[in-house]
């Protein structure tokens, strides 16, 4: 949720203030407050505060933050608001001036006429005769039946276009010349992911068993290369050999006599062997193309060995941190579960809107009220409840049942000594609110720190 706040461009609490300075901008209804401060297409800042000021009639005062690597700006920079987008997303543009030019001071004023006037879409259509505006009004129509119950996918596609087009050419480039391969690849890819997806201790052991494997048959390269050159003079002595059983076989033909009897208790193990003879000849007369082809094909396992080592190596750094990431999300189960399928349900209030065929949404919100949201209070009072850190069934259990109260950081303000816990004695009057400590998060094992803390998993080999 703070990677979230912080992408979306929220402040960082306790962060220290940065270079602020005002400036007076009108038509400023579509400004809000923590909007992009761009100079050249990047953000440097952000507008911390709107106001009004009698010295500066029909405009809004916007207090903005620079960050410190571009502060001071110039005196006779320029500013205008801009659009992200035809829906009305507003920030505002700063040219960075002269160089060398006197610059605005901390909290102090750019010049009224450096700011420009935004020209509006609306001042745009108005410019236009009343024959175009009827034409242009008709193509809105005709247009908003075709992207009907599709705006969402719209406006993806209009965001995502540029970026696309800009990186994608190098990308379709290279993936157009090595199309088949990248076919191969994408037919593939599920069955092999579906397969290691299966049991990653399994996966995790294939990796590193497979990585000694390699190393023990690069070490004995040379051996096993010399196994396969002598293999076809062994095949040839074989030959020899046979030539003699063959004469042996002869003079043993009374001993075999002899061992009629016992031959004849034979009979399934020979059919057994009978069965194995065929695949067996197949196996010697495939042989020597093997051997041929292991010339060429062993130097390309090695090769393929040698490459591989490095990509395993990176492997193991990229798995102990997206492990524990795993595990933090499998902990959180039903808190993740809860802000995934409860985002949706945020805006399904609606209200009637002046436009045909359009349906307003509104976003619920709630906050609370008492003595503490009107005064700023030296220490806790004693009825202060409350929990930033809330393990993820913190809402169920034995203990919010007995007290029917969420299980609260520290005790320390309840004055009731001990551990602070304390239970209402007479609900529904003043008394105050029960009261009982958290317990200690779970994850990960052995845990003994209140504050939730994720680290890297460790699966180097002692």
């Amino acid at each position: 949720l703070l990677f979230l706040w912080l992408s979306f461009g929220g402040p960082v609490p306790l962060k220290p203030q940065g270079y602020r300075f005002k400036v007076a901008v009108p038509e400023a209804t579509q400004l809000g407050l923590e909007a992009d401060v761009r100079e050249a297409g990047v953000t440097i800042g952000k507008v911390r505060a709107k106001g009004i000021d009698a010295a500066h009639p029909n405009r809004t005062i916007a207090t903005v933050e620079i960050e410190r690597k571009y502060a001071p700006i110039a005196r006779d920079a320029r500013v205008i608001l801009r659009q992200k987008t035809l829906l009305g997303e507003t920030y505002m543009e700063i040219t960075p001036g002269t160089p060398g030019s006197p610059r605005v001071p901390e909290n102090g004023w750019l010049p009224d006429a450096r700011v420009k006037k935004t020209v509006e879409l609306d001042e745009v259509i108005q410019a236009l005769d009343p024959q175009t505006r009827a034409s242009f009004r008709t193509w809105q129509q005709e247009l908003a039946k075709a992207v009907d119950a599709r705006g969402t996918d719209l406006n993806d596609a209009l965001g995502n276009l540029p970026a696309f087009a800009d990186d994608g050419t190098d990308l379709l480039r290279v993936l157009d010349f090595q199309r088949g391969a990248v076919s191969r690849l994408v037919k593939n890819t599920g069955v092999v992911f579906g397969a290691l997806n299966q049991n990653q201790a399994q996966l995790r052991n294939l990796i590193t068993n497979s990585s000694q494997v390699f190393a023990a048959t690069s070490r004995r390269q040379e051996a096993l290369a010399q196994t396969f050159a002598i293999f076809p003079t062994f095949l040839d002595e074989s030959k020899a050999t046979f030539k003699s059983l063959e004469h042996f076989s002869k003079n043993t033909d009374p001993l075999v006599r002899e061992l009629q009897p016992a031959i004849r208790d034979l009979p399934p193990t020979l059919r057994d062997v009978r069965a194995l003879a065929p695949d067996l000849q197949s196996f010697f007369r495939n042989l020597d193309p093997l051997i041929t082809a292991s010339k060429r094909g062993l130097p390309a396992l090695r090769e393929t060995v040698d490459g591989l080592t490095p990509m395993l190596g990176q492997l193991q750094p990229f798995l102990e941190q997206l492990n524990p990431v795993l595990e933090w999300l499998e902990y959180n189960q039903r808190t993740t579960a809860d802000f995934i399928s409860n985002g949706a349900g945020a805006l399904a209030d609606t209200v009637p809107t002046q436009t045909p065929n359009e349906v307003g949404h509104y976003l619920r919100q709630f906050g609370p009220k008492g003595p503490e949201t009107v005064a700023m209070w030296p220490n806790r009072p004693a009825n202060s409840r409350g929990n930033a850190y809330l393990l993820p069934n913190a809402l169920a259990g034995e203990k919010r049942a007995q007290y029917m109260m969420f299980p609260n950081f520290d005790c320390n303000n309840t004055g009731k000594g001990g551990n602070g816990e304390y239970k209402t004695q007479t609900p529904n009057t003043s008394d105050a609110p029960s009261c009982f400590v958290q317990d200690l998060p779970a994850y990960p094992p052995g845990n003994k720190n209140p504050y939730p803390h994720i680290g890297a998993a460790n699966y180097a080999t002692p």
